[in-house]
């Protein structure tokens, strides 16, 4: 027996997800299920420790700072570099 799932996406997503089929063939259908299994046996498999979320959320006063520092032009830090070149900081 199926079951049914619904969810809201960006725009962006959609038409990531219609561009997609477009090429490849197949239901959306198909694509979430596939994509949820992926998603799914990932989690079991990777340490939480090492996941990077799709998504940053920022506070306003963090969004602030991010802004200020970005418009700063200041050089990176060293640790910033190491971590650039796949070195430990």
């Amino acid at each position: 027996m199926n079951a049914h799932i619904s969810a809201q996406i960006s725009a962006e997503t959609k038409v990531q997800v219609e561009t997609y089929l477009q090429r490849r063939g197949g239901t959306k259908a198909r694509l979430v299920e596939d994509a949820l299994l992926h998603h799914l046996a990932a989690l079991r498999e990777i340490p939480e420790d090492v996941l990077i979320p799709t998504r940053l959320v920022l506070t306003p006063a963090g969004l602030d700072d991010l802004a200020r520092r970005l418009e700063a032009d200041e050089p990176p830090t060293q640790a910033l570099r190491e971590l650039m070149d796949g070195r430990d900081a």
